[in-house]
C-alpha cells in the first residue's frame, strides 16, 4: 500500500502545482494578452466552474468506473490543458484549456479522496493529512518556481513541468495496485477510529449532509477570500509595500503546509468535533487580533497561526461527515468537494465588492463572520449527531430528498 499512498499524494502535488500555475504568472498572462484584471477574475472563475463540472462529472463516473483509468484519464486532460496553456493560443482556448485542466483536477480530487476513505478505515484523517500536506507543497513550490521562471524571462515553460509530470502519474497509474485487505491494520488509528459508529436515521442523515454541505460551502469561502485577497489585505488595510505584502501569501500556505503535517498527529489524540472546533475558534481569534492590532510585524504572525489553525479544516469535515454519515463516501465526497469549490467561487466574488464598496475594515469584519458562521453550523452539527432533539428534523423524515449521486458497492474486493 505504499506505492498506492504515494502515488495518490503526488496526484495532489500535481493538482497543488496546478491550482496556484495561472495566478502565479498572472500579470505575465494579462500582459501577452493585452487584457484587464477584471479578465483575469473572469479566468478563475471560469476555472471554478470547471471545478464544479469535473465534481458533478467524477461523482457520476466513479461509482460506475475503476478508479484507476479515471485518475489516469484525469492526468493526462491536465497534461493536454497545461501543454496547450504552454502555447499561449488565442485567449477564448486558453479560457477553455484552463476550465479543461480544473475538470481534471476535480475529477483527481473526488476520486483519490473517496479511495482513501474506503481503503483507510478508522485511519481516514491521518491518510487525508497526507493528501493535503501534498496539495500544499504543491501549492508552496508552484510561486517560487514561478519566480525562477519569471527573473528568466521564461515563464510561459512553467506549464512543461506541470504537463511532463502529469504524463508520468498516468503512466504510474497504470501499475498501481491496492485493496482495502492490504492495509496494516497495526497502525494507530484515528481518535474517532476507535469507538463504534452507528448510522443515522433515513430523515437524519439528510440534515447532517445538508449542515457538512453548508459548513464546507462556509470554509471554502473563507479560504478563497483569504487566498486572493491577503495581499490586497496587507497592502491596504495595513499599507504595507507590494513586495512585502506578497510575501503574506507564502506565510499563509508555509503555515498551511506544517499544520497539515500535524495534523496527521495530532487527529490521533483528539476527535473530528473537538479538533474542527479548537481550530475554527483559533482561526477567528487570530482574524479578530489581526484586525484589531492592525501592525504590519504582528501580522505576519497571526497569518501564520490563522494557516496552523486552518490547515486541517477541509480534510478532517469531509472525514467528520464521511463519519457520521457511514458507507455513503460516493455521495459525501463528491456533496464536500462541491460545495467548497463553490464556496470558493462566490464568496470571494462578494469579498472583492466589499472591498470596492464598503472597504477592508468591514470587509475583514465580513470574513471573520464566514469563520463564526462556520463555528456556529459545526455546534448544530455537534447536537444533531448527539441526538439532541431540534423540532424541524421531523420534516426531514417526511421528505426524502434523493440525490443525483447513488452509492453503490465497494469496489475493493
Amino acid at each position: 500500500m505504499r506505492m498506492f499512498t504515494l502515488a495518490s499524494c503526488a496526484l495532489y502535488f500535481l493538482t497543488g502545482l496546478t491550482s496556484i500555475s495561472i495566478g502565479s504568472v498572472m500579470p505575465q498572462l494579462l500582459n501577452h494578452y493585452h487584457v484587464s484584471y477584471t479578465i483575469g477574475g473572469q479566468l478563475i472563475f471560469t476555472g471554478a466552474l470547471g471545478f464544479l463540472a469535473g465534481v458533478v462529472i467524477a461523482s457520476y463516473l466513479n461509482s460506475r468506473f475503476q478508479p484507476k483509468p479515471l485518475l489516469t484519464l484525469s492526468s493526462l486532460i491536465i497534461a493536454c490543458a497545461q501543454a496547450g496553456i504552454f502555447l499561449l493560443p488565442p485567449f477564448p482556448v486558453f479560457m477553455g484549456l484552463y476550465f479543461m485542466n480544473s475538470m481534471g483536477s476535480a475529477t483527481i480530487g473526488v476520486v483519490v479522496a473517496t479511495m482513501i476513505i474506503e481503503v483507510f478505515v478508522g485511519r481516514q484523517a491521518v491518510a487525508m493529512s497526507y493528501l493535503e500536506v501534498s496539495f500544499g507543497l504543491g501549492a508552496l513550490t508552484m510561486p517560487i518556481l514561478a519566480s525562477f521562471f519569471i527573473a528568466l524571462d521564461i515563464w510561459r515553460f512553467l506549464f512543461i513541468i506541470t504537463t511532463v509530470l502529469a504524463v508520468l502519474l498516468a503512466f504510474v497509474w497504470t501499475k498501481i495496485s491496492y485493496s482495502k485487505h492490504n492495509v496494516n491494520t497495526s497502525e494507530r488509528l484515528d481518535a474517532a477510529g476507535n469507538s463504534e459508529n452507528r448510522p443515522p436515521e433515513a430523515g437524519k442523515k439528510w440534515v447532517m449532509l445538508g449542515l457538512f454541505a453548508l459548513i464546507v460551502f462556509l470554509y471554502g469561502g473563507l479560504e478563497g477570500s483569504l487566498n486572493n485577497f491577503m495581499s490586497s489585505i496587507f497592502s491596504i488595510y495595513l499599507g504595507s509595500v507590494a513586495y512585502y505584502a506578497s510575501i503574506s501569501i507564502g506565510v499563509f500556505w508555509a503555515a498551511m503546509v506544517v499544520g497539515r503535517a500535524a495534523t496527521g498527529f495530532i487527529i490521533r489524540k483528539v476527535t473530528y468535533s473537538r479538533y474542527l472546533l479548537t481550530n475554527i475558534i483559533g482561526a477567528i481569534i487570530s482574524l479578530v487580533l489581526f484586525i484589531i492590532l492592525r501592525n504590519v510585524a504582528t501580522g505576519y504572525f497571526f497569518v501564520a497561526t490563522l494557516g496552523l489553525m486552518m490547515s486541517g479544516i477541509y480534510s478532517i469535515t469531509l472525514v467528520y461527515a464521511n463519519y457520521s454519515i457511514p458507507n455513503s463516501a460516493h455521495l459525501v465526497t463528491p456533496v464536500i468537494a462541491g460545495l467548497s469549490g463553490l464556496g470558493s467561487a462566490v464568496f470571494p466574488a462578494f469579498t472583492g465588492f466589499a472591498i470596492d464598496h464598503a472597504g477592508m475594515l468591514w470587509t475583514l469584519w465580513y470574513i471573520v463572520s464566514i469563520a463564526f458562521s462556520y463555528f456556529i453550523f459545526l455546534v448544530v452539527i455537534n447536537q444533531v449527531k448527539r441526538g439532541d432533539s431540534i423540532s424541524w428534523l421531523h420534516l426531514f423524515k417526511r421528505h426524502h430528498i434523493r440525490l443525483a449521486f447513488a452509492t453503490r458497492r465497494s469496489r475493493f474486493k
